[in-house]
């Protein structure tokens, strides 16, 4: 049976005015046409959720989001909505005000993931699912992924669906970042960064001191519940463009990524990052110490200072590989 979701205030504001679709305020924004997953027979849930929507200078989606959201209640037992104002410097914390949501506003720009550990301590909920602000993700997908969240610890809407509109500048570089994380996790993953998605609020809390401030949260989250063994399913979705102007910088944020992705990757699985690269050095060392014997009778510094080199790297794998496995006794 479906139970009808509980209206959360927003801080400071009383919800009372906003009880119904109905008896939104108008607001002046612009919105642009959007294509929409074909209407289909979805189960509905029994299950109660926290939606957190992180929000950076989002005028101009942000009261839409929100009545998407709340319109995929009927499919929910209990659905809180939480905004995370996050420094923004237009009138996203304005409208939210105006919106029955709970609203938590950072005083400056924090960055993504320190909206969304805010969110997640600060959640009801024991399942958690966040979604942008900035219209690009079919929130109207919502219930395809709680259907699958009693069955798992996370579900990822995987922007593989019909409608992929991925900048083309961002392509290549999320084609590497996304190679480099399977080849270290030994893991297919159809989107590695995928913004809507829900998880278990407890399995998300264990990882809370690795998650950083910035977009790097979902990356961090999908490689550690990856390559800890837990249940992850992904689904395809489509992917709009989004409203408005993005604060993503693609080279600096793939230069991080890039270091996100090795760093998870030897916290949790340290012998695929080490061995690797220590094999590599022990075989250029013994090919040019065959090389240098056979034409000088020696072996040259460099031959033994590779060889080396690889030697001192497996055995810090294999410290590292102990020490993590020491740690989940």
């Amino acid at each position: 049976m479906s139970v009808a979701p509980r209206q959360t205030g927003t801080r400071g504001f009383p919800a009372s005015g906003f009880q119904d679709a109905a008896s939104f305020p108008a607001l002046d924004i612009p919105l642009p046409p959007r294509v929409t997953s074909p209407p289909m027979e979805l189960p509905l849930s029994e299950l109660s959720v926290s939606i957190l929507i992180p929000a950076f200078n989002e005028e101009g989606a942000i009261a839409e989001t929100v009545e998407t959201v709340r319109m995929q209640a009927v499919y929910l037992k209990e659905l809180e909505i939480v905004v995370i104002n996050d420094g923004s410097s237009d009138r996203t914390g304005e409208i939210c005000r105006r919106l029955p949501v709970t609203l938590i506003e950072h005083p400056v720009n924090r960055g993504y993931g320190a909206a969304l550990k805010t969110g997640l301590q600060r959640a009801r909920f024991e399942y958690i699912l966040i979604a942008d602000a900035d219209g690009t993700y079919p929130l109207e997908d919502i219930p395809k992924l709680m259907a699958d969240a009693q069955t798992h610890d996370m579900v990822v809407g995987a922007r593989t669906g019909e409608v992929v509109q991925v900048p083309l500048i961002r392509r290549p570089a999320k084609w590497i970042i996304t190679r480099l994380a399977e080849y270290l996790s030994q893991q297919t993953i159809p989107d590695l960064n995928s913004g809507l998605r829900v998880f278990r609020k407890d399995v998300a809390l264990r990882f809370l001191t690795l998650y950083p401030d910035g977009f790097s949260f979902t990356t961090t989250i999908t490689l550690a519940m990856l390559t800890n063994h837990y249940r992850v399913k992904f689904i395809p979705i489509n992917y709009h463009k989004r409203v408005g102007k993005s604060s993503i910088h693609p080279v600096r944020d793939f230069t991080n990524f890039t270091i996100l992705i090795i760093r998870i990757c030897a916290y949790f699985k340290p012998l695929n990052v080490f061995v690797p690269p220590a094999l590599l050095l022990i075989v250029m060392g013994l090919l040019k110490g065959i090389k240098d014997y056979a034409g000088e009778h020696h072996i040259g510094l460099l031959a033994a200072a590779l060889a080396l080199t690889g030697v001192q790297m497996l055995f810090i794998g294999l410290l590292a590989d102990l020490i993590d496995q020491r740690m989940k006794l």
